[in-house]
Parts: structure tokens; sequence; C-alpha cells
């Protein structure tokens, strides 16, 4: 009867230790920084007008992140900048992101315009907020398309 005690005694602390161990294993961790803010202006440099005052601003805004990726930026989260015929928008990025671009197309009136080539900025460890502004300039391509290239302009980090 000592010895089933005893037994019991055991498995109970056994039980009770391993249960504490896998809480915890799974004990939520502190949380991670929520991520990187990301503010951005896109500016057509120069535009191909035929009378088409739509061209004034970049259209199909996309914004992308090195390692996530990113995608199209809906009109709808972009400010225009009548100034300077631009958009800015803010996107929020994961932590971690070492690069971010932007861009659009300055020629988005004609049939068959596409992008072209485009940079991505690096982003320093630590950084909170990156701001940056991307110059765009289009041109026809033969044998007729337009394509609008992207540059960084202008970055700085906090």
């Amino acid at each position: 009867m000592f010895a089933a005690k005893s037994a019991r005694r055991a498995l109970a602390l056994g039980s009770a230790l391993v249960t504490t161990g896998v809480l915890a294993v799974s004990a939520p961790q502190p949380a991670m920084a929520s991520g990187i803010t990301v503010q951005f202006t896109v500016d057509c440099l120069n535009v191909n007008y035929f009378g088409d005052t739509s061209d004034w601003y970049a259209t199909d805004l996309w914004f992308g992140a090195i390692p996530s990726g990113g995608g199209s930026v809906p009109y709808s989260s972009a400010t225009a900048v009548p100034a300077t015929h631009s958009w800015r928008f803010t996107q929020t990025v994961p932590s971690g992101t070492t690069a971010v671009g932007a861009g659009g197309i300055c020629s988005g009136g004609h049939q068959y315009d596409f992008f072209g080539s485009s940079a991505y900025a690096s982003i320093p460890a630590g950084t909170t907020t990156v701001t940056g502004t991307w110059a765009c300039t289009t041109a026809p391509v033969y044998p007729g398309p337009w394509q609008t290239n992207c540059t960084v302009q202008s970055v700085s980090y906090s």
C-alpha cells in the first residue's frame, strides 16, 4: 500500500513537471515590433500628355518590400499632391524588411504602356520609419509602347 501511494505521488509529481514544462515552452514570447512605417511619394517627372491629363499622375501604383513581397496600392489609400502631380501613400511592412521600392506608370493613357526598371532602397537595422520619393519618367520604346522607369530620388530613415 505504501508503494502504491508513493507511485501515485511520483506519477502526480512527474505529471505536474511535464505540464509545467509544456506550459513554459508554449508560453507566449514577448511581442516583436509591429513593423516599419513606409511613407512614399511617387512622382511622374515627365508625362506623355497628348491632350490626356490623366497622365499627370502615375497609374498602377505599386509597392514592394524585400523579403515580404508587395503589390498594387489602391488609390483610396493614396493622397494626390497637385503641386507635383504625384501620389503619397503609407504602408506598413514587417520588422526585418531589408528593402522597399515603389513606382507607377506615367503614361497610362496609352494601350501598350508597361513598367520598366525600378529601384529599391535598403533599410538599415533598427529603422522604424522610412520616408522616400520615387521619380518616374516615361518614354516610347521601339516599336511603340511607352515604358516608365522609376528611380529613388530621396530616402530618409528614423
